[in-house]
């Protein structure tokens, strides 16, 4: 989504001459002069709603007045952009201005993340990437994850990295669906080696506007991301995710000036990754834990899904998240919350996500491992989450977690499509479920072949 900012204070930067008087400008004469440059280059230069056939780095003309430059770069398919209104007094000096590009979607973000997102197919997967660095979103009601990937049948709605702590002392929380708080960097890389899928790529976590800064939310947080998977490992996608204190980059308060220029200290920090399971119809699947492979994981409370096809019908798969590497010295947890518990950034409920995110304030009932979070009673639209900590990022500071998604079918002959199964103790490996999940943990454990 096009940004237009004002930001009459980079009048600075052309020049410290005295502005004239407000006197008719000669339109064939530039009152100024600026060589402007953005990050990266190659963008395409236009001033008040005219394509001037320049891009970046170039030296531009402009007349006296409030004069609106946009810059604009397709990049790997996704389009990256800047626009911003500069007051302009005469000078007989060159200024110089360099500008960052980015991708954000602003609220409402429905129609914005439909056209900004791809679909990849890899591992006998299908999923959804979106140019701000969502994984496994659309537009929140499925095909995030379509196992198999031929097929239609969608097992995931929404993937999110979460951050959470203290914001220079106050509790801060990223949602699952806070997908207006990622401004995606040019821009994504993918390749494909033999078998092997790689993309990288690289946001900021910023607040799209005055209201979410005010609730003094998570911000200045630099994140890169590579999806690896392979052939050879079937249903499995492995996400590193590397979180980085940037709350001191100029760059970063040019593409938001709207936040304020002071540094964040996160102390107290939880990073990881959540994601809304939706197998078929949401609002019928139940989760479980297995403690063991630091993993939480959903299935269809009674193995019957009638929207999926064929055998899936019968028989629809499990979907899993499990931290494969955590941060040195930290901890791990998992998580699990009903729709209603969700929680957004830039409002009051943060709270409750940062709650839910470090482990001081669980839902009820709560199971009594230290890994274990809530324990969601009956079949809902139910949503889980895996991160570690506690750590310390101080600008600059950056910190690295791993984990792996997965989807596989029931284990043949461990369950009855149509019968209801309970998830029992996660700690108990002799419940029904464990059995039923046994692909689904041999996938998790294959998973760790792909860390790179």
């Amino acid at each position: 989504m096009r940004r237009r900012t004002a930001l009459l204070s980079l009048l600075l930067l052309l020049s410290g001459a005295c502005r004239e008087g407000d006197g008719p400008a000669d339109p064939t004469t530039p009152d100024a002069r600026i060589f402007l440059t953005s990050d990266p280059n190659g963008a395409r230069i236009g001033i008040d709603n005219r394509n001037t056939g320049l891009v970046t780095p170039d030296t531009i003309g402009l007349r006296r007045g409030e004069r609106l430059i946009e810059l604009v770069l397709d990049s790997a398919g996704f389009i990256y952009d800047y626009a911003v209104i500069l007051g302009v007094a005469p000078t007989d000096s060159v200024g110089s201005l360099m500008l960052p590009l980015g991708l954000q979607c602003h609220q409402p973000i429905g129609a914005c993340m439909a056209a900004a997102h791809r679909q990849y197919e890899t591992a006998g997967l299908r999923f959804a990437y979106s140019g701000v660095g969502s994984l496994f979103y659309t537009q929140g009601s499925g095909e995030g994850i379509t196992w198999p990937g031929s097929g239609n049948d969608s097992y995931a709605s929404s993937g999110m990295p979460v951050l959470a702590g203290l914001a220079n002392g106050r509790e801060v929380a990223l949602g699952l669906y806070d997908h207006s708080m990622l401004v995606g960097r040019p821009a994504p890389r993918l390749t494909r080696t033999g078998s092997t899928f790689r993309l990288v790529s690289v946001s900021w976590i910023l607040p799209p506007n005055d209201l979410a800064v005010s609730a003094n939310t998570v911000r200045g947080i630099q994140l890169e991301q590579e999806v690896i998977a392979d052939d050879a490992v079937t249903g499995v996608l492995i996400v590193r995710l590397r979180f980085r204190n940037v709350s001191d980059d100029l760059l970063v308060h040019a593409f938001a000036p709207h936040i304020q220029r002071s540094t964040v200290t996160y102390t107290d920090t939880w990073i990881g990754f959540a994601l809304d399971p939706d197998i078929g119809a949401a609002t019928d699947d139940r989760v479980s834990y297995d403690v063991d492979r630091s993993m939480v994981f959903a299935y269809d409370s009674d193995f019957a899904e009638s929207q999926f096809s064929s055998a899936a019908a019968t028989a629809p798969g499990l979907v899993g998240l499990r931290v494969l590497e955590a941060p040195p010295g930290t901890g791990v947890l998992l998580n699990a919350w009903p729709l209603p518990g969700d929680w957004f950034a830039g409002s009051q409920s943060e709270i409750f996500g940062h709650g839910m995110l470090t482990g001081s304030n669980i839902y009820i009932p709560e199971h009594a491992h230290a890994q274990i979070g809530h324990l969601p009673p009956a079949g809902d639209d139910t949503r889980f989450s895996v991160t570690a900590g506690p750590l310390t990022l101080e600008p600059g500071d950056e910190a690295e977690i791993i984990v792996a998604i997965a989807v596989a079918p029931p284990t043949p002959g461990t369950f009855v499509s149509g019968t209801a199964m309970a998830p029992g103790d996660p700690l108990d490996t002799a419940r029904a479920l464990y059995e039923v999940a046994a692909d689904l943990r041999a996938r998790m454990a294959a998973a760790e072949g792909l860390l790179p």
